[in-house]
């Protein structure tokens, strides 16, 4: 049986996104959109999002006045995020859909945000390469690339290694009545790739009785920190900052990612 594939193809983790995701939530995530705030602060020129999900980035960016596009290959998060830009009108705010490794758009940007671990959606170094080339071409001169992924540990990564700890309780829909937990069944590392698969299960109850279940599957590509930097170089930028937090933290084991880059 073929699962549903996380985010791009509907179902619960497009469902339930802007819920498990609401505000502070305790996650490596925490101050993200503040720290891109200051970075489109700096920006010169309009802002592209790839990856954009349901807008949790683009609209903040949107409201404090900066022109937004985000970019996304998944219908039923663009749906989620276009219904609400119909309740909110941002008139510098758009979304498009399309895959981040060949986009082309008739502008170019001050700044380009890959943010929440998008970029590891790219499962091989080709389709790293060319995302990384297509922003390239759409930054303005002066302009600056921030993408954020996870910094892989090394005991998650092994061809028999157990999931990674999911770490977040389950969440009450207030709106349904409904209580939604998720836990991961299966995991499958290939490390030559640097891939996994992981397989959600989400249970949805109600008054502690069972609704729905359903299953997906995450699909990812860790990229450790010196093979990063080598494909900035490879592709024409320079790094500007490197950080392990959304409080600009110097790089740390087993943290975030945080790059900041720029054409060289």
């Amino acid at each position: 049986m073929k699962l549903p594939e996380h985010f791009q193809d509907g179902g619960p983790s497009v469902e339930f996104y802007d819920l498990r995701n609401a505000g502070v939530f305790g996650s490596p995530m925490d101050g993200d959109v503040a720290f891109y705030l200051a970075q489109a602060r700096r920006s010169r020129g309009p802002i592209l999002e790839l990856g954009c999900g349901t807008g949790r980035i683009a609209f903040p960016l949107a409201a404090a006045g900066f022109d937004v596009t985000g970019i996304d290959r998944a219908p039923g998060m663009l749906a989620i995020a276009r219904g609400k830009l119909r309740a909110n009108p941002l008139p510098s705010l758009r979304f498009v859909r399309g895959n981040m490794t060949r986009f082309s758009l008739p502008q170019r940007f001050g700044l380009v945000v890959i943010a929440f671990r998008s970029f590891q959606h790219l499962l091989t170094i080709r389709e790293q390469r060319a995302c990384l080339e297509q922003v390239h071409r759409h930054l303005l001169p002066a302009g600056r690339l921030i993408v954020d992924l996870f910094d892989p540990r090394l005991e998650f990564c092994a061809p028999d290694a157990p999931a990674a700890p999911m770490g977040r309780p389950s969440i009450h829909d207030p709106a349904t009545g409904h209580d939604i937990a998720v836990t991961v069944t299966d995991r499958r590392n290939d490390p030559l790739a640097q891939t996994f698969s992981e397989r959600w299960r989400w249970t949805v109850t109600r008054r502690g009785r069972l609704v729905r279940r359903v299953d997906d599957v995450l699909r990812l590509r860790w990229t450790y920190r010196h093979e990063m930097r080598h494909l900035f170089e490879l592709t024409g930028y320079r790094v500007v900052a490197e950080y392990s937090d959304f409080r600009r933290s110097p790089p740390r084991y087993g943290a975030e990612q945080v790059w900041v880059a720029a054409p060289a």
